[in-house]
């Protein structure tokens, strides 16, 4: 991804719903043995999300990895306590049985990641039983300029998530849809995004600061869907979410 988008990224991401509400989310699907559990963020960006770990599980074993060099040197700014490593997540620098918790958080639509190869890579180094916790791109039909400005190559159906979790030997615990209520406009723009004249001026991300009541309704609503998907697979949205267990 280009390193503009990753200083965008870092400006906006503690206080942009859609982060906000996913990052929540996240720790609330994380359900530890022992306080002291390990936990890799594969592809961790800015490390927006272990700072939210590291602030609900003060004694959790952190670690992140990430391609970028420019997004670790971010992601350290953070001080989160969490080993940072540059390296790709075809190969993990870790030995097998390494972690309790693999997080892969829109990585695996991304242009250079082979997502088979990833989540066998993801099943290497969770512990027996330990658990994969996904959120990916959802629907082609959603693709626009945003996804050519964050490296997003593809985009997943919940059939296609299944399959590519079970043929790396995991067992599906929940899988759905979200951010629904918001699908329709998102549809609308992307499409209009793709219709624009060719220039030269690079594509940009649909993240930009909202203002605070807007961002404060959206951010609810996307935890109220988020809050329903534990409980029923919602059937359509702009993202998916899984949580996987690792057979074995």
């Amino acid at each position: 991804m280009d390193p503009r988008e990753h200083d965008i990224m870092r400006s906006v991401e503690d206080h942009y719903w859609w982060y906000q509400a996913l990052r929540e989310h996240v720790a609330d699907s994380i359900a530890p043995v022992a306080p002291n559990f390990s936990l890799l963020d594969a592809g961790c960006g800015t490390g927006g999300m272990l700072r939210v770990v590291r602030e609900k599980f003060p004694l959790a074993d952190l670690t992140g990895v990430d391609q970028s060099a420019h997004a670790v040197e971010l992601a350290a700014g953070r001080e989160t306590g969490a080993r940072l490593v540059s390296a790709s997540v075809h190969e993990l620098p870790f030995p097998q049985d390494s972690f309790d918790f693999v997080l892969s958080l829109d990585v695996l639509s991304h242009a250079r990641v082979d997502d088979a190869l990833a989540l066998h890579e993801a099943h290497r180094v969770l512990s027996p039983g330990g658990r994969v916790i996904l959120n990916l791109a959802a629907f082609d039909f959603l693709k626009g300029a945003h996804d050519s400005a964050v490296d997003v190559d593809r985009r997943y159906t919940q059939g296609q998530v299944r399959t590519l979790l079970e043929g790396a030997d995991f067992a599906v615990e929940r899988l759905s849809y979200w951010n629904a209520t918001f699908a329709p406009p998102i549809a609308l723009l992307r499409w209009l995004s793709r219709g624009r004249p060719q220039t030269n001026e690079r594509p940009r991300s649909d993240f930009r600061p909202l203002p605070l009541i807007v961002n404060s309704i959206f951010r609810r609503i996307a935890g109220l869907e988020l809050r329903a998907s534990r409980h029923v697979s919602l059937p359509f949205g702009t993202s998916l979410f899984a949580v996987a267990r690792k057979n074995g």
